[in-house]
């Protein structure tokens, strides 16, 4: 090739590689400085587009996960409720037996039935007060814990412990509940219209009550789980996608760096190899 003064090839080509090993120099240190492999959607929109669903499903999963641990609370302060009642309605027979004792006078049976009268009492504003946020754990509570979009994994639907409210009206399945709370409200506590029997049906409706909400609470541990465990897998995931690998990218930075000062050097060199021109024109 002859020498020419107007065109230097070989500094072009030289320049060509600079700007592209220091541009690649400049990614590499964005890449390690922010822990990602993908900077911008040009590094890899596919994967960039993957990568914001599985965060999105993430995030709803962590959403999913809170509501499950709410109704979880919930369930939990009803057990507390219906053990309370449990306490009182055995006390309720152990008043009862008492009651009968043929040594008791007229004046231990009122003291007896006073007593009755505060028990009711109590219970009815265990089973009309009791509140988790606002809502009457009495009250057949059917929540869905999360709907999402069906491209996406639900958890589905979680239907709460049913449980009528325990009051004087209920013929349901706490019927005997109720009929111990009528025998002794509104100043009218009544120990002898209270049989063994109620007493006996009433502590295993309020077992099987117990019973329920404890599988239910079972059932969405469970639940919850199986949610963080797609959470952490959702997260492995994305991040093989998104993360950098550190270990691959410090050669990378190490060789480009290499590579952008050679370059520049051989730019300076490229850019006095047509001195030679010069001395031909002396």
């Amino acid at each position: 090739m002859g020498i020419s003064i107007n065109t230097n090839v070989a500094a072009s080509r030289a320049g060509m590689f600079l700007k592209s090993n220091h541009a690649n120099l400049q990614k590499s240190l964005d890449r390690l400085s922010s822990g990602k492999r993908i900077t911008e959607p040009a590094d890899d929109a596919g994967g960039l587009a993957v990568s914001m669903k599985l965060e999105h499903t993430g995030k709803v999963l962590q959403g999913v996960g809170n509501n499950i641990s709410n109704a979880i609370s919930l369930m939990q302060v009803q057990d507390s409720a219906l053990q309370s009642l449990g306490d009182i309605v055995s006390r309720v027979g152990e008043l009862k037996a008492m009651f009968e004792d043929v040594t008791k006078n007229s004046t231990d049976g009122d003291l007896y039935e006073a007593e009755l009268e505060d028990l009711v009492a109590q219970a009815e504003a265990i089973a009309g007060n009791t509140k988790f946020n606002g809502i009457d754990v009495f009250e057949g509570v059917t929540t869905r814990i999360v709907s999402l979009d069906e491209n996406l994994q639900t958890t589905g639907t979680a239907s709460f412990l049913q449980l009528t409210v325990p009051d004087v009206d209920d013929t349901g399945t706490n019927a005997n509940v109720a009929a111990i709370i009528a025998a002794g409200q509104d100043g009218a506590g009544d120990l002898s219209s209270i049989t063994a029997k109620q007493i006996s049906d009433a502590l295993e409706e309020i077992a099987g009550n117990r019973a329920t909400n404890g599988g239910e609470v079972r059932r969405l541990r469970y639940a919850l789980a199986n949610n963080q465990t797609q959470i952490t897998n959702l997260s492995a995931a994305n991040g093989r996608i998104v993360d950098v690998d550190i270990a691959a990218e410090s050669s990378n930075l190490a060789r480009q760096q290499i590579l952008t000062q050679a370059s520049a050097a051989m730019t300076a060199q490229a850019n006095t190899s047509n001195d030679v021109a010069l001395m031909l024109l002396q």
